[in-house]
């Protein structure tokens, strides 16, 4: 069931909870426990413990899920919209807590990729519906729901990092640790999100809804929907140094792990902020402007890391304002406020997808570069540059045709503003 946007958006919807977001804002924070043990490392045990050597091979670890995203969100999303997204969003957690429990007893680079491929696939399925979840059942301004999810995530990352790298530091089976605390986290998460009550309607209801969903377009505003399509891929391949990163700082720079759980904690410490301004963000506009503004940032950072590749420490600095924030919060409002209400976990899933073969073509592209010159994994800064000028151009070209559109925006704005 959609719920109304409410009038009041001020500070006490911030620091309110009804129940349902108390129970998935809790699912969510273990749920970023298990994969802040497991996504900033995966690399690393390739690396280190499996003596993979090609970081094509390498960047698999983070392109095979991406794909299955790619591949399963949009097939997720439009399953959700007919089932309820509820079902899949567990499906999707139980599938990660499998793969993390598999993951333990493979032996070889080869078996740790065709776990990660089939849980990938089938974790998917929480992807996108986790936000179709919340937004269809908080009875909050869609953005601010957004950013608090996305506040909470980085929570989570924030509070175990520190932990996390010291047990990669301390012991030589941190890998097994670090799997065990996941599937554990997943576990609880599963646990709260049986909580979360979707809402349920009477069949007369229910008979009219699906009516409305088979008349109803994915999106009445075709070219504004395919400019954020094109924007989410251009903005997308830009974060696909971050595969690397664990790589780049632990083994080429050859920092503690202790220290790498500081860029960490900035990183997402730094996103919790960030969240809360871009999530009171209510008029299109001013979310294309931060889209903008981010872009150009992203050049500036990786022209500096270019100029200074091997000054971990100003890296860590300059690398730590995350791009995530942006992503979760402004891009998923722009699809929420271009998209029919009755299709959005589908648009969501379209949206996810396009979004997520951008990154898989970053993380391949950086890795074939590093692969074959002799620069290695300094090499693909130079590229990320070029990425992150052609994602500033996209969203400048976006901002136009928002301008150019701007009675249609101003009419959607009004609406989510009643």
């Amino acid at each position: 069931m959609e719920v109304e946007v409410t009038k009041n958006s001020g500070l006490k919807h911030w620091f309110s909870f009804e129940k349902n977001e108390i129970f998935l804002l809790l699912s969510l924070f273990f749920f970023g426990i298990a994969f802040a043990n497991y996504e900033p490392y995966a690399p690393i045990w390739l690396r280190q413990i499996f003596q993979e050597d090609s970081f094509l091979i390498i960047g698999l670890v983070a392109v095979i899920p991406s794909t299955m995203v790619a591949i399963g969100t949009t097939v997720w999303g439009f399953f959700a919209d007919k089932f309820g997204t509820k079902k899949f969003v567990l499906l999707g957690i139980v599938a990660y807590a499998l793969m993390f429990f598999s993951l333990i007893f493979t032996t070889s680079s080869q078996y740790f990729l065709v776990i990660v491929l089939i849980g990938s696939l089938l974790g998917s399925a929480q992807t996108a519906n986790y936000f179709a979840l919340a937004t269809k059942s908080i009875n909050k301004p869609k953005g601010m729901v957004l950013a608090k999810m996305t506040i909470t995530s980085s929570l989570s990352w924030m509070i175990v990092s520190p932990i996390i790298g010291w047990i990669y530091d301390s012991f030589l089976n941190s890998m097994t640790i670090q799997l065990i605390i996941a599937i554990t986290t997943c576990v609880i998460t599963v646990a709260f999100a049986l909580l979360i009550k979707e809402g349920t309607n009477d069949g007369k209801q229910v008979q009219k809804e699906e009516v409305k969903q088979k008349k109803s377009p994915l999106t009445p505003f075709i070219f504004i929907f395919i400019g954020i399509l094109l924007l989410a891929f251009t903005y997308q391949i830009t974060g696909g140094f971050w595969a690397y990163t664990s790589i780049y700082f632990l083994d080429t720079l050859n920092i503690k792990g202790f220290f790498y759980s500081f860029f960490l904690i900035a990183k997402t410490a730094l996103a919790i902020p960030l969240a809360f301004l871009v999530g009171n963000v209510r008029k299109t506009n001013k979310i294309t402007w931060i889209i903008i503004l981010f872009s150009g940032w992203l050049v500036i950072a990786y022209l500096i890391m270019m100029l200074f590749p091997t000054q971990w420490i100003l890296i860590l600095i300059i690398y730590s304002l995350p791009m995530y924030p942006i992503y979760n919060v402004s891009f998923y409002s722009l699809v929420t406020r271009f998209s029919s209400s009755t299709r959005r976990a589908t648009a969501y899933g379209i949206f996810s997808t396009l979004g997520t073969i951008g990154y898989i073509s970053g993380v391949l592209i950086l890795g074939v570069v590093a692969d074959n010159f002799a620069e290695g994994i300094f090499s693909m800064l130079p590229t990320s540059v070029i990425f992150a000028s052609v994602s500033l151009f996209f969203a400048i070209m976006f901002c136009i045709l928002i301008y150019l559109k701007k009675k249609e925006v101003q009419n959607v704005d009004e609406n989510l503003e009643e």
